[in-house]
């Protein structure tokens, strides 16, 4: 199944903006973490990719409040605010974590772009909205995930206010 979302990427050489599409691709993979006993347990959760090239992940809300959960910065306001939390994409095993043999684990079907020639690029994970969202940081898609986050915030209290009525 494809969705299609509009944004508008600013251009360094030209006033206008150029449109372009974000296709959402709804696929399923392993998520990995640790049950209540201590177990490793692998669950297949569905996600939305992007097109190829892309650097993003939406991901369900219980799948990034546990990822968040298992953050060794969670205490730590700059590595893990309120509302995001610092990742690593490990390009060669193709998932998000913390670290290489660390556990949550979120694998991704398929590649997304090397920022550098390192095996690891470093990602945000976004906790705000229906479904959360991972970037890789310096992208475009990072870029407009830091824009769509700020304009929730900033529509919050308007949706607030709305509800009173």
């Amino acid at each position: 199944m494809f969705r299609c979302a509009s944004r508008s990427f600013p251009s360094l050489y030209s006033t206008r903006s150029a449109c372009t599409a974000r296709y959402f691709h709804q696929v399923t993979t392993d998520f990995i973490n640790y049950d209540g006993r201590g177990n490793l347990v692998t669950r297949r959760v569905p996600i939305i990719i992007g097109s190829p090239g892309e650097t993003y992940v939406l991901i369900e809300s219980s799948v990034g409040t546990a990822l968040r959960a298992a953050s060794p910065l969670a205490s730590t306001s700059a590595a893990c605010a309120e509302d995001r939390c610092k990742l690593t994409f490990f390009h060669d095993s193709q998932h998000f974590g913390f670290g290489s043999s660390s556990y949550p684990r979120l694998y991704i079907p398929g590649q997304i772009p090397r920022q550098t020639e390192l095996n690891t690029s470093p990602a945000t994970l976004f906790l705000s909205g229906k479904m959360h969202e991972i970037v890789l940081d310096g992208t475009l898609d990072a870029s407009f995930a830091e824009n769509a986050s700020a304009t929730g915030r900033n529509l919050e209290h308007v949706l607030d206010e709305l509800k009173d009525m």
